[in-house]
């Protein structure tokens, strides 16, 4: 009896921790575009009423101690949709905007990093990526617009030939990739629209949302001051988790795709 008593106590125990892990996970929505948006810069076509801020020193994952405050870095981030593209929206507070040069690792230079599953039905727990989980590098220059998918952390079986690209720099890896950046006075705002396809392949069939799918999903933002000297210290702030995030899926946050 005091067996089953104690086994039902941890069980209880451990849906309660997986309970407390998935309220730590924050959420956004991304809203349905009625019409293919135009990227120009301007967001007045944008449904900005879920936005994703980063600007807490919490939120700085990698080189907190030149982190100089939301005017050094910080942004704002807006995620739509429609069954051909998702779109996203960046106002970035930067006093250093588009600081990159060809001889860093792109980790290393101004940088956008777009965390995406593309399997509603996965485990929002799983500590390992999947098939379907993608790490995109969007290069922020204002020059060579550089892009990028790392998959290294994926497991080999789980490729599905879906292979690391870009990730030497000099290349966009994107097809249908539209973007533009229009300076602010405190820094500038980037929107941009990313084909669908481009998260599939001849084995990876191509992902359409639904309204109400859940994803998981988070976005990260690099700031290098200049390029030369100090590049060794190069803040990076991320909507969720810590560094882990490059390896983890269970520490991204989540987008409901909504009408």
């Amino acid at each position: 009896m005091k067996k089953t008593v104690w086994t039902f106590v941890i069980f209880a125990l451990c849906v309660l921790l997986t309970a407390c892990a998935f309220a730590e996970q924050p959420t956004a929505t991304a809203y349905k575009a009625s019409a293919p948006l135009t990227i120009d810069g301007n967001l007045d076509d944008w449904n900005l009423s879920s936005p994703i801020e980063i600007k807490d020193e919490s939120q700085v994952i990698r080189d907190l101690s030149y982190w100089k405050g939301e005017t050094d870095l910080s942004c704002t981030t807006y995620v739509m949709w429609d069954e051909e593209n998702l779109y996203l929206a960046v106002d970035v507070n930067e006093d250093t905007p588009f600081g990159a040069i060809e001889m860093l690792p792109l980790d290393g230079e101004d940088n956008f990093k777009i965390y995406l599953s593309t399997d509603p039905d996965a485990d929002p727990a799983r500590t390992a990526y999947g098939t379907k989980d993608f790490l995109l590098y969007l290069i922020v220059d204002n020059a060579y617009w550089d892009t990028a998918f790392d998959r290294t952390m994926v497991e080999k079986d789980l490729l599905e030939r879906f292979t690391t690209r870009g990730m030497d720099g000099g290349e966009d890896v994107l097809e249908g990739y539209e973007k533009v950046a229009t300076t602010t006075t405190t820094g500038f705002i980037f929107e941009c629209k990313i084909p669908w396809s481009n998260f599939s392949n001849a084995r990876i069939e191509q992902y359409t949302p639904a309204v109400g799918d859940t994803v998981n999903f988070n976005f990260a933002i690099t700031d290098i001051d200049y390029p030369c000297p100090g590049t060794e210290y190069i803040p990076q702030m991320a909507w969720s988790g810590d560094l882990n995030i490059n390896t983890n899926p269970s520490l991204w946050g989540r987008l409901t795709f909504a009408e």
